[in-house]
């Protein structure tokens, strides 16, 4: 063996070693790198996972059972996308949006939704992910994904939203809540659906006698007068003014005519604060897909004047008797 040959081995083996070197220092600095990615993940609210078209699974890190309260090995890997995790009505979302980045009908990937956490509580959380390898096709084959738990955000705009559809004076929805749940219940299951329409006669008489102190004082004794005759289910909402408006999903005409009477017998049997409470009511019934809601209004608030006018003459004797014992004692 000449010494040339021999120069070559000793050359080969110095370049074999260097490269185990090499490959051994990736390794560690990968784990390391690892390692220091989990330690920042550890009690964050951000968590890691990825999915593969190969097999079909999706693995979520040690940083997803972290942030949901779960033991170490628990959660790693699944069969399909689906899981017991995410909320039954945002997994179709979910899985539609996740489709539709992948097939390229939509640039990206990100969704809110709900999630199990260990104590059975459903948390929200932001998804995220991106394409990071594909096939020959240009196929994705595999995702990666970020996962932020965002339940303090949404639990603040939950509270700035409610604020937002409350009426201060009676506590009552307001008339954009109103809108809102209209259109929720503009579907076929809601029928038959009626909605009552009530006026509060004299509230400008009682603001202009005694205050506006009075004048809420009466808007918030309807209000309760009104939550207590309907059911659970019902929507009491505070229209706007002297105005009022209820929503009754899967409620015949009867029931809803039957609720107006409870309405009128308890405001009769209502106290006098500082006068007898009156609430002018009426009701209007949807039978139909092809009812417009907007028709079923206008009819429950025809019907509500046509009682108001009725009601009115005994009202107005009651407020000009209470006028003029007014004007006796000043």
């Amino acid at each position: 063996m000449t010494t040339q040959l021999l120069l070559r081995i000793l050359l080969a083996s110095l370049g074999l070693l260097a490269g185990f070197w090499y490959l051994i220092r990736v390794h560690r600095e990968a784990k390391y790198e690892k390692r220091r990615l989990e330690l920042a993940l550890a009690g964050s609210k951000i968590a890691l996972w990825d999915w593969s078209s190969t097999n079909g699974f999706i693995r979520r890190r040690k940083s997803y059972a972290d942030m949901l309260g779960y033991g170490q090995d628990t959660l790693i890997q699944e069969q399909d996308f689906a899981s017991a995790l995410i909320h039954p009505e945002d997994l179709p979302r979910i899985e539609d949006a996740l489709e539709s980045y992948l097939s390229g009908t939509t640039p990206s990937f990100e969704e809110e939704l709900r999630l199990l956490d260990a104590q059975g509580t459903w948390r929200w959380a932001l998804a995220r992910a991106v394409v990071v390898a594909c096939d020959r096709r240009r196929r994705p084959t595999k995702v990666v994904g970020v996962t932020i738990d965002i339940t303090d955000r949404k639990q603040v705009e939950m509270q700035l939203r409610e604020l937002s559809y409350r009426d201060p004076v009676t506590g009552l929805h307001n008339r954009t809540y109103f809108d809102l749940k209209v259109q929720e219940l503009d579907r076929p299951e809601a029928l038959p659906l009626s909605i009552i329409m009530g006026d509060l006669n004299f509230l400008k008489m009682a603001n202009d006698t005694f205050g506006h102190d009075a004048g809420d004082s009466l808007l918030a004794s309807a209000a309760k007068i009104l939550k207590s005759c309907c059911r659970a289910d019902d929507i009491v909402t505070r229209w706007g003014g002297d105005e009022f408006a209820i929503l009754l999903p899967n409620t015949t005409e009867e029931e809803a005519v039957s609720i107006c009477e409870r309405i009128r017998t308890a405001c009769a049997q209502a106290q006098k604060n500082p006068v007898q409470l009156s609430v002018a009511v009426g009701a209007a019934t949807r039978t139909s897909m092809a009812e417009p809601v907007e028709g079923v209004i206008r009819s429950a608030e025809d019907w509500m004047y046509k009682y108001k006018i009725m009601e009115r003459g005994e009202d107005t004797q009651r407020w000009e008797a209470i006028t003029k014992r007014l004007a006796h004692l000043c």
